[in-house]
């Protein structure tokens, strides 16, 4: 019984279908088979009228060589500024749009990183002169000190009373430091975008 089930089921099952070329699929790796190359007899060549018509390239003339090549003048500098560019427009947006300040510090965080890149990076560099570079720095310090006051008044607020003198956590006092980084934050963009 055992030997009539399994030869049922074993007869008649097979592929169906039609097998793939092998020929073609593979025909490459045959060794008879050799590559044609291109040889100088194969690259067109012209005729003494026609070449005496073609014009030399005028290589010396810069004015040519800068339009015809059209070399990338955009220094690694101003490759990164554009970079610090980004990053305010987005501070820009979450002041704007008065985000939370988990948002906010992800933000300056990011921008006191790329700041602190270009201290490192153009710091003994003619570019530390620049009036882009200093106003970089100062922004960032001072973003970094907005960051600090909004971080230690959501955690110190609830414990200080509201009435302590000088305190520096209040409303008004956040506000007013928020509106004088919104400031600079202007400043330092329109002094980024110059370089453009």
């Amino acid at each position: 019984m055992i030997l009539l089930t399994v030869a049922f089921f074993t007869t008649g099952a097979g592929y169906v279908g039609t097998l793939p070329d092998i020929e073609a699929e593979f025909g490459y790796l045959r060794k008879d088979v050799q590559e044609k190359s291109v040889g100088p007899a194969d690259v067109p060549t012209l005729s003494p009228q026609e070449e005496s018509q073609l014009k030399e390239i005028p290589r010396r003339n810069a004015q040519y060589v800068n339009i015809m090549i059209q070399k990338d003048k955009t220094s690694e500098y101003e490759k990164d500024v554009n970079e610090i560019i980004i990053i305010l427009q987005k501070l820009q947006k979450v002041i704007y749009l008065n985000q939370n300040i988990q948002k906010f510090n992800a933000v300056v965080s990011n921008y006191i990183d790329h700041a602190a890149y270009l201290q490192k990076k153009y710091g003994d560099k003619k570019e530390s002169n620049y009036v882009s570079f200093k106003q970089i720095l100062n922004f960032s310090n001072q973003a970094r000190s907005v960051a600090i006051l909004w971080s230690e008044s959501q955690e110190y607020q609830s414990f200080l009373p509201y009435t302590t003198p000088n305190n520096k956590y209040t409303k008004e006092n956040l506000d007013l430091n928020m509106m004088k980084l919104q400031k600079s934050l202007e400043d330092t963009l329109f002094i980024l975008k110059k370089l453009e």
